[in-house]
């Protein structure tokens, strides 16, 4: 599939060509890790939606103190 981006800035071209050159890499190569990295990456609104489903903690402030002194050391 391809892609074509319209109205790039001139100084997004130099910034990501420059970055693509000091990696090795051709532009083409290094958009299309950056635009892979991106759709691998879960969006804050389903951490969000995750984290409310969780149950709830009751745990005091000193109990969580309690337990990170307990696995620091062990």
């Amino acid at each position: 599939m391809q892609l074509t981006v319209r109205n790039l800035p001139p100084k997004v071209h130099a910034t990501l060509t420059e970055r693509a050159k000091s990696r090795h890499q051709s532009l083409n190569s290094y958009v299309l890790e950056i635009l892979e990295r991106e759709a691998d990456a879960v969006d804050i609104n389903t951490l969000l939606d995750r984290a409310a489903a969780l149950p709830p903690i009751s745990a005091t402030t000193d109990d969580i103190v309690a337990m990170i002194r307990q696995m620091r050391d062990s």
